[in-house]
């Protein structure tokens, strides 16, 4: 017996150390070109590519990649399931994440809305999101940037499921407009096929960065001034602006 256990050992011990020395990263699901799960159910993406080109190739840690509905992988961070996401640092994730300095990719929040909606000379006007106080606004469960400048800013919001519905009630007219990462609401109108339903208003009423956001108890959380030296060496030498050019 005891043969057998130190065999078993032998054989297991790799295993559970490789999985332990791995950085597990988390991200949205459905989300491109940020981040989403092809039909081989891996992961790719802006934010997939960067990380691993960061933390695995110039860190040398090896990470995974998983991909969930948004509030599930931030939900896992907060409950020590997995060890980072990167999305806008919000102050509820900041609660129990440690954020870096920098960001792999900074994005902008338009305005989509119905071709010949009888809002749209009122929405040309609106330069901030404080301004989309009285018209019906789109959301999705999981967006905390949704939630904190939308839904906790009083707005009257239509909130879905995912993206994808989001967009879908927006052609049904459920609501005036919908705004948020501009980067993933373009691919995601080309891929739904909806270039001629939805169009795009080029006012840009906020913008943010991507952070990296690593759980505070995470045997990982000290690695940030490190990620962030690397962030700003791949700014440098042009390795971010490939990960971008690759997605357009």
């Amino acid at each position: 017996m005891k043969k057998l256990f130190f065999t078993l050992m032998i054989v297991l011990f790799p295993a559970l150390l490789s999985a332990q020395n791995t950085m597990k990263l988390v991200y949205f699901n459905n989300f491109p070109p940020l981040s989403w799960e092809d039909e081989n159910k891996q992961m790719r993406g802006i934010l997939v590519d960067a990380l691993t080109e960061a933390i695995q190739t110039r860190m040398g840690i090896t990470v995974s990649h998983k991909g969930y509905p948004w509030a599930r992988a931030q939900e896992m961070v907060r409950k020590g399931k997995a060890d980072a996401f990167i999305s806008l640092p919000i102050p509820e994730r900041r609660s129990y994440t440690k954020v870096s300095s920098e960001t792999v990719l900074p994005v902008t929040f338009t305005l989509f809305i119905r071709p010949g909606s009888p809002k749209i000379e009122a929405l040309k006007k609106v330069k901030t999101v404080g301004g989309l106080k009285g018209f019906k606004v789109g959301s999705y469960i999981g967006s905390g940037w949704g939630r904190k400048n939308l839904v906790d800013a009083g707005i009257d919001v239509d909130i879905a499921s995912t993206m994808n519905l989001c967009l879908k009630k927006l052609v049904a007219e459920r609501f005036n407009v919908f705004t948020d990462v501009s980067q993933s609401v373009r691919y995601k109108i080309r891929e739904l096929g909806l270039k001629d339903e939805i169009i795009e208003l080029p006012n840009i009423i906020d913008s943010g960065e991507f952070q990296l956001c690593i759980g505070k108890e995470s045997p990982f959380v000290n690695i940030l001034p490190r990620y962030d030296e690397i962030v700003r060496e791949m700014r440098k030498d042009g390795t971010l602006q490939k990960i971008y050019n690759k997605y357009r």
